[in-house]
């Protein structure tokens, strides 16, 4: 399963927060300059307050975009970036050499997402404004000094040096980004790798259960289907509810430790047969808690605890309502439907609708209720994968 897409929006997610945090880290910096200019620590004059002010409105709009209304898209990036730009020309012009850095502030933030084109363009952006800010400032007089009192001093020893150093800095930026950007992509190749391997494990894995079992043929499909089902109606990230689908394959592995003859019984077993039917959670745990990688992990609780029920008294450990994993009681009624709805050795199968009414009369006793009522929400997408995964 691919999931680069997903990984790369849900790291420029998290770039837009950092963004919207540095932003107001440099908003309380720049009411301190306030602070220090009103005590007369500073002394840089009238034309700080209406700068800053306008700087410090400028940098909480990522806040609002990126932590209060959650928009995180390309073109919200942009517009941030544009605006940065902008907010040092403003401040340059007002300033001048007292917030110098900041021309180069909105190209060091355009390294947190990580992408060359968005240092690119906050550099091509930066450097036209860099002039026009140098020029407004030669217009409003805001530098007394020599050489910058003169147009040709302000293009000489004002314009020429900023942008050396701006092409300097992104030139580092680039290749500091570049790096990232490669080591990024062979970070989401190899967890993708680990993925296919773990999944070709468990598929094995499964496929041994099923047979020692003589369940039907689409069984552990159908429970990983309906288990996807559940987990994408809890609004679950997509990566997630792949680890969960594709874990809940094995929570049935403990029966590898059960006899055949127990398990391939065409009657009704007897209470002895039964305890030990009972213990394949427990075993399933034992088979799998030391086994590498997430998916391993989420299938081991899952195999421990999908027999237990909400009021408490499942299969082993007697664990009640929010105790049991959200996982294991999703597969919890993913396996009971496919196990009522499949013909076996011992019982013919049940109806759609008969099941769904035996599971729902089950809420708050066997079943966690919450996850009941997504059952009944989405019960066209179970009958779905019953269709998409028929027995022979």
């Amino acid at each position: 399963m691919d999931f680069t897409d997903y990984l790369i929006q849900n790291f420029n997610a998290e770039a837009d927060h950092r963004m919207a945090l540095i932003c107001r880290v440099m908003m309380a910096l720049m009411s301190l300059v306030i602070v220090l200019n009103l005590m007369g620590i500073f002394k840089i004059g009238a034309m700080l307050y209406p700068a800053v002010l306008f700087s410090i409105a400028v940098m909480f709009i990522p806040t609002i975009l990126y932590d209060f209304l959650h928009v995180s898209s390309k073109l919200a990036r942009y517009f941030t970036l544009t605006l940065m730009v902008l907010m040092s020309g403003v401040l340059y012009a007002f300033l001048s050499y007292h917030v110098i850095i900041m021309l180069v502030f909105p190209v060091a933030v355009s390294c947190l997402y990580c992408d060359r084109t968005s240092v690119l363009y906050t550099t091509v952006l930066s450097l036209p404004v860099m002039v026009a800010s140098h020029l407004a400032a030669f217009a409003l007089k805001v530098v007394p000094d020599e050489p910058l009192v003169t147009l040709k001093g302000v293009l000489l020893y004002g314009v020429l040096p900023r942008a050396i150093e701006l092409i300097a800095i992104s030139v580092i930026c680039l290749s500091v980004t570049s790096k990232l950007q490669r080591l990024i992509s062979t970070l989401i190749q190899k967890n993708n790798e680990l993925y296919g391997e773990q999944q070709t494990i468990v598929n094995a894995l499964a496929e041994m259960v099923e047979s020692r079992s003589k369940e039907t043929g689409h069984h552990i499909k159908r429970v990983a289907a309906y288990t996807h089902v559940l987990c994408m109606a809890l609004e679950l990230p997509p990566e997630e509810c792949w680890k969960v689908s594709v874990a809940s394959m094995l929570h049935d592995v403990g029966k590898l430790e059960v006899p055949k003859r127990i398990l391939q019984k065409p009657a009704r077993l007897t209470p002895e047969e039964f305890d030990r039917i009972k213990t394949h959670s427990g075993c399933g745990y034992d088979l799998l808690k030391n086994s590498p990688g997430e998916i391993m992990q989420i299938a081991a609780v899952i195999a421990q605890q999908h027999h237990e029920r909400f009021d408490g008294t499942g299969y082993q450990l007697g664990l009640k309502g929010d105790q049991i994993d959200l996982y294991a009681a999703c597969v919890s009624i993913a396996d009971v439907f496919d196990a009522l709805v499949s013909k076996r050795c011992y019982k013919e199968a049940w109806s759609p609708e008969d099941a769904r009414a035996e599971i729902l009369s089950q809420a708050g006793r066997q079943f966690n209720p919450a996850l009941t009522a997504l059952f009944d929400q989405h019960f066209d997408e179970f009958l779905a994968v019953m269709q998409r995964y028929p027995d022979s």
